[in-house]
C-alpha cells in the first residue's frame, strides 16, 4: 500500500510539473523529441542492408504504431475537447445564475438591495479573473475570495428571509443564490481536472516509437525522406500540443472566454 501511495504521489508530481511547464519550453521539446526519434530511426535503418526493407514485418510494425498513435490522438482529443466545452459552458451557466440572482435581488426590500448587488458585483469581478493569468497560488486566493463573498451573500439572504419567511421574492433569491454556489464548485473542479499525465506521456512515447519506425523504414529502404519525416513529426507533435493547449484553459493559445461574465457585470442593476 505504501508503494502504491508513493507511485500515485509521483504521478501527481509529474502531472503538476507537466501542467505548469511553460509553453515556450513544452512546445519545442515535444517537437524535438518526436522529430529526433524519426531521425534516430532513419540513422539506425541506414546501418542495415536494403534487403530488409522488403520484410513485411517492418511495414506491419510501422503501420501498427501509426494506427495506435491515431487512436490515442483521437481518444485524448475527445477528452480535451469535452473538458474545454464543459469549462466554457460553466462560465455561461455562472453568468446566467449571477444575472438571475441580481434581478431577483431587485425584488427584495429596498435596504437589502444595494449591499447584495455590491457583493454580487465584487463576486463577478473575481470570477472573471479566476485562474487568469495561470498561477496556482492565485487560483487558491480567488477561490477563497469567492467563498468569502458567498458567505457574506448568504448572511444577507438570512437577514432578508428572517424578516419575511413567507416572501416569494426572498425564496426565489435564495434558490438563485444556491445555484451560484453550486456552479462555483463545478467550475473550480473543471479547472482543476485535466487529461491524466500518464495518458499524455504514453501519447508522446507512442508517437516517438511510431516516427522511429517510420524513419527506420526510410533508412533501410534508402529513401531520402528526411523532410517528409520531419513534416510528419511536426504534424503529430502539433496535434499533441493542440490537445495540451485545449487542456490548459488559462494559458496557451486557446483560452476559455469569460465574455458572458463580463456582460453580466456590465448589465448588472445599479451600475454607474
Amino acid at each position: 500500500m505504501l508503494a502504491t501511495a508513493a507511485s500515485r504521489a509521483e504521478v501527481k508530481v509529474i502531472a503538476t510539473w507537466l501542467y505548469e511547464l511553460k509553453p515556450a519550453v513544452l512546445y519545442p521539446v515535444t517537437i524535438l523529441l518526436i522529430a529526433g526519434a524519426a531521425e534516430l530511426g532513419r540513422q539506425l535503418g541506414k546501418r542495415f542492408p536494403r534487403e530488409e526493407a522488403g520484410s513485411p514485418h517492418i511495414g506491419t510494425l510501422t503501420g501498427a504504431a501509426i494506427g495506435l498513435v491515431g487512436l490515442l490522438l483521437a481518444f485524448s482529443f475527445s477528452i480535451a475537447v469535452s473538458r474545454y466545452e464543459a469549462r466554457r459552458n460553466w462560465v455561461l451557466e455562472e453568468a446566467n445564475a449571477i444575472s438571475s440572482t441580481a434581478n431577483f435581488a431587485l425584488m427584495l426590500p429596498q435596504p437589502a438591495q444595494k449591499p447584495i448587488l455590491d457583493l454580487l458585483r465584487a463576486y463577478t469581478e473575481v470570477r472573471i479573473g479566476l485562474d487568469i493569468p495561470f498561477d496556482p497560488a492565485k487560483l487558491d486566493k480567488d477561490v477563497a475570495r469567492s467563498l468569502d463573498l458567498q458567505t457574506r451573500l448568504w448572511q444577507q439572504a438570512v437577514a432578508v428571509t428572517a424578516l419575511a419567511p413567507q416572501s416569494l421574492p426572498a425564496y426565489r433569491f435564495v434558490a438563485s443564490l444556491n445555484e451560484v454556489n453550486n456552479i462555483h464548485e463545478r467550475r473550480v473542479t473543471a479547472l482543476r481536472y485535466n487529461v491524466p499525465a500518464p495518458v499524455m506521456l504514453v501519447l508522446v512515447g507512442v508517437a516517438m516509437v511510431a516516427m522511429g519506425f517510420t524513419g527506420y523504414l526510410a533508412g533501410v529502404s534508402g529513401a531520402k525522406r528526411r523532410m517528409a519525416n520531419l513534416i510528419m513529426s511536426v504534424t503529430v507533435a502539433a496535434l499533441i500540443l493542440l490537445i495540451v493547449d485545449l487542456d490548459r484553459p488559462s494559458r496557451g493559445i486557446i483560452l476559455v472566454p469569460t465574455t458572458p461574465l463580463i456582460d453580466a457585470l456590465q448589465s448588472m442593476p445599479g451600475n454607474p
